[in-house]
């Protein structure tokens, strides 16, 4: 949580650090207790001003760092294709492992900030460990290792938080197809045979 708000908190932190200084420094000129009128209201105003001034360059801060981290974790569709095969290889020699993929499909209207949101939201709920790609503009694919005897609550994890409602197909590899092709077909396929909705 403070990560994903240290810019704001950090502005914050500096301007007050700003003005607690500033306020010593002027302490043997002028005695604020003794203020009024309109040098108590340019005071005052001074100080709300400096304060929204550092969480503005602070939340900016987050915005920037919030879109790095995006880019970072935010796969493309050419890198999801050309990693599958490695995984589903270490998949294959661990038999308490499965590989499911998750395909995912916002609505066409998605505002941009809830498609930001949401793309945010895939990047916490999933592991370091999982492949969150950008399909296509409204589609999202998820290849997760997970364990064979545990039922994932990913999507449900997903679903309680995200602002927009979408669509969702799964498929199992090696169980529902061998290639990529062949499981992201099963997963369209249920995606709309289901209608799963947030």
């Amino acid at each position: 949580m403070f990560k994903k708000h240290m810019g704001k908190t950090i502005g914050l932190f500096i301007s007050q650090l700003v003005l607690f200084s500033e306020a010593i420094a002027m302490s043997d000129t002028i005695d604020v207790t003794q203020l009024h009128g309109t040098e108590l209201y340019v005071v005052v105003g001074f100080y709300v001003f400096q304060t929204i001034v550092g969480i503005y360059f602070g939340n900016r801060y987050d915005r920037k760092t919030c879109v790095k981290d995006l880019i970072y974790q935010l796969k493309s569709k050419d890198f999801a294709t050309s990693t599958f095969e490695k995984i589903a290889a270490l998949v294959d020699r661990d038999p308490d492992s499965r590989l499911t993929i998750y395909l995912l499909r916002t609505k066409q209207n998605s505002q941009p900030q809830q498609k930001a949101a949401f793309e945010q939201l895939l990047v916490e709920e999933t592991r370091k460990s999982d492949i969150i790609a950008k399909w296509s503009n409204d589609e999202y694919l998820i290849i997760a290792v997970e364990n064979a005897a545990k039922p994932s609550t990913l999507i449900e994890r997903i679903k309680q938080n995200s602002p927009v409602s979408f669509l969702v197909g799964y498929a199992t590899y090696p169980v529902e197809g061998e290639q990529l092709q062949q499981l992201l077909q099963v997963a369209k396929e249920r995606m709309y045979a289901t209608r799963t909705t947030k």
